[in-house]
């Protein structure tokens, strides 16, 4: 709370505006927690004891139990026994290695499994299996439901992280019957993984076979289709080749019909190379080509040329050209050279020969099944349908091959079929009995005993839902605490106590009488009555201990005992038989005769008087407020210690003539409700506020409040 303080208030009423000063730190929601635990904690303590104790004795006194444990490796990839390609499962992804491990896991506990080890085992036929698992014989229907559900609940499976080891554990008061049980179970994973797979081999095959007796089907209702096509259409070839075959038939439209694809590619190939060697050769000399200057025949040639050029050369320089032998000798000379140009000519004229030929060849191919006079285009239109007829049989007989050949690879896999799941330590009969189930028990106990306890500790808190500090004042009711007292150590009288100024109580009265004193700015209320909502809550304590503490900061302080049915304020002043208040209202003395001095003028106190009159008439007057106004000219502040609210109406009374209420509020004892009530009878403008006394911090599970808060001299003393 923000300490707001207004500039001199015109009265103490004005004080409801003015937030006060926090004397207790505010707790937090964890530190109430702790300290409803605190206050819980022999309650805890016990539930927590007798649970543990009460597991512990069952565990103890309940059958030994007796677990066994085995081993099983799971691979998500099977040993590649044979090639990949004739494997049946399909490649495993890397991201489903987790999902095959728990989907392996599963099947341990499935229903499946435990009916293949009751088969295996025999359990259901086995007294001692029996009285191991706890399964009493009865009508053998109920009696193997029930020796399902007991291998369930007993068998145990552990995946470690990064292993593809599973520990399968099984749990009996048999030693051997457990080991057997846990036998079975790695056998059934691994038997069942292995039918699993000779299952779906078999499915495979008998799929296969299916498809293979349907593609036989279909190629041979195919091959007997394009015979009928032929005949019906009267092909030239009327033997049609087997599939795969190099015999074409005898006939051109035969040839044509079994190998069209393939002559016409060669021709088209042979007529490609041809046009692009005349190509390259058609612009060349003749004399200049390679294949003209290495004939043997032009080597001849060229060579007598030359010799008979030589001679020429030698009788041109003996003769002239009209000499008979020159004459004889050029004409040979020519004669060669023609020779030697018509043998280039033709072989240059070859290539184009061969081209010719070579696109001569690849028109006859296309036009192969062509007649003579016009046959070959209707030979070639019938046979559309035949070639459309024998590439089906060809499409069927590649499936049928494929096919087979699959059934062939599923046959060979089956017979080697390499399993996922293997076992790699079989279980043994353990040596000694479970101490895990103690440990378990007594630690399930010790739950559920924390969780009874922190249930029946919260009723014990909503139940006695007393006032326990200052702030659950603040939040439960919406009043002010000025501060705390704390509770009184040993058997100290409260009066020594108080007399003491080093003492706690003494010092808290004090911090209280500063907070109200600094609240107000100065200017305390001219009348002040401290009441409670029930008896012995120490109002009459704190209305003495904030009367000595105002008096010690030089304030005239007068002290009123208005409890005039018990008087609580005479006993800590010592009583007299003086006058007091009863007579002052009664009219049978007047108000500053029964003022006396208390301690040598420290404060002043007023008696309550005559303890045989009735309060309600003397409270009920109107003359109670003049006496308290009369009163208050002389001091600075009247406290009036008043009786509790609680079936009185004393405190109402004496409540509407005075000019604040102060509600003192016993820690740990007083409830809530009780304040509540007690607040909602007193004027609501005039209460200011509430302290609370002999607070306890231990009690309450707090920090704060211990006794050395108010002792810090004596600490510094020690120190």
């Amino acid at each position: 709370m923000n300490n707001i303080v207004p500039v001199a208030p015109n009265s103490f009423a004005d004080l409801q505006m003015i937030p006060l000063q926090r004397e207790v730190p505010r707790s937090t929601p964890l530190e109430e927690i702790l300290a409803a635990v605190y206050r819980q904690r022999f309650v805890i303590a016990a539930c927590v004891s007798v649970c543990v104790i009460l597991a512990a004795v069952i565990s103890l006194a309940s059958p030994r139990q007796y677990t066994a444990q085995a081993s099983v490796q799971l691979d998500q990839q099977t040993p590649q026994v044979l090639p990949a390609a004739n494997q049946l499962d399909p490649e495993p992804s890397i991201q489903d290695a987790d999902r095959f491990l728990q989907t392996q896991v599963d099947r341990l506990r499935s229903r499946s499994i435990s009916e293949r080890v009751i088969s295996d085992l025999h359990l259901d036929r086995s007294p001692a299996a029996l009285k191991a698992i706890g399964v009493e014989p009865s009508d053998p229907r109920t009696t193997h439901e029930l020796i399902v559900a007991q291998l369930q609940e007993r068998m145990k499976t552990a995946l470690g992280l990064k292993t593809r080891l599973v520990q399968v554990s099984f749990t009996s008061g048999n030693p051997v019957i457990s080991a057997r049980v846990a036998n079975g179970f790695a056998n059934a994973l691994f038997e069942s993984n292995m039918d699993a797979k000779q299952q779906a081999s078999d499915r495979a095959k008998q799929y296969l076979l299916q498809q293979l007796s349907g593609a036989k089907q279909r190629l041979e209702t195919s091959e007997q289709e394009m015979l009928r096509y032929a005949r019906r259409e009267n092909l030239t070839a009327t033997v049609v080749p087997q599939t795969g075959s190099n015999d074409r038939g005898g006939s051109l439209p035969a040839q044509q019909l079994g190998s069209l694809t393939d002559s016409l590619s060669q021709a088209t190939t042979r007529r490609i190379d041809a046009q692009q060697r005349w190509a390259q050769v058609q612009n060349t000399p003749a004399l200049q080509l390679p294949e003209v200057e290495s004939n043997n025949a032009i080597q001849t040639l060229v060579s007598q040329r030359a010799q008979l050029q030589a001679t020429l050369d030698e009788d041109l320089q003996r003769h002239t050209e009209n000499y008979p032998t020159v004459k004889e000798t050029a004409a040979k000379v020519r004669q060669i050279d023609s020779q030697i140009n018509s043998f280039a000519a033709s072989i240059k004229s070859s290539f184009y020969g061969q081209y010719l030929a070579a696109a001569q060849q690849e028109r006859q191919l296309q036009q192969a099944v062509a007649g003579i006079k016009g046959a070959a285009m209707s030979e070639r239109e019938r046979s559309v349908g035949y070639n459309a007829l024998s590439r089906e049989v060809e499409t069927n007989k590649a499936f049928y091959d494929g096919l087979l050949q699959r059934y062939k690879d599923v046959a060979t896999a089956a017979g080697a079929a390499a399993a996922n799941v293997s076992i790699v330590d079989r279980a043994w009969p353990p040596l000694a009995p479970d101490s895990s189930n103690l440990v378990r028990n007594v630690a399930l106990g010790g739950m559920a005993g924390l969780i009874l306890a922190l249930f029946a500790g919260g009723i014990r808190e909503r139940m006695h839902h007393v006032v326990r500090t200052s702030d659950d004042l603040e939040r439960a009711l919406n009043l002010p605490a000025l501060g705390v007292v704390p509770r009184l150590l040993g058997s100290e009288p409260v009066e020594e106590a108080l007399e003491d100024p080093h003492s706690a109580q003494a010092e808290a009265y004090h911090s209280i009488a500063a907070a109200l004193l600094e609240s107000s700015a100065g200017v305390l209320p001219k009348t002040l009555l401290i009441t409670s909502s029930t008896a012995d809550e120490g109002k009459s304590t704190t209305a003495f201990g904030i009367a000595r503490s105002l008096s010690a900061m030089g304030k005239r302080v007068l002290l009123i005992d208005g409890d005039l049915r018990r008087p609580s304020a005479t006993k800590l002043i010592g009583s007299s038989s003086e006058p007091g208040l009863s007579q002052v209202l009664a009219g049978a003395v007047q108000p500053e005769k029964t003022i006396k001095e208390f301690e040598g003028g420290a404060f002043n106190v007023v008696e309550a008087g005559d303890p045989g009159c009735n309060p309600i008439t003397l409270l009920s007057g109107e003359r109670i407020k003049s006496v308290f106004d009369e009163l208050a000219k002389h001091h600075d502040i009247v406290i009036v210690d008043g009786p509790p609210v609680m079936g009185l109406a004393d405190a109402v009374l004496l409540a509407r003539s005075v000019e604040n209420v102060l509600v003192v509020v016993e820690a740990n004892r007083t409830h809530l409700t009780e304040v509540d009530v007690a607040i909602s009878r007193l004027p609501q403008s005039n209460v200011i506020g509430a302290i609370v006394t002999k607070f306890d911090a231990k009690s309450a599970g707090v920090r704060y409040g211990s006794y050395d808060y108010y002792t810090y001299e004596k600490r510094e003393s020690r120190a």
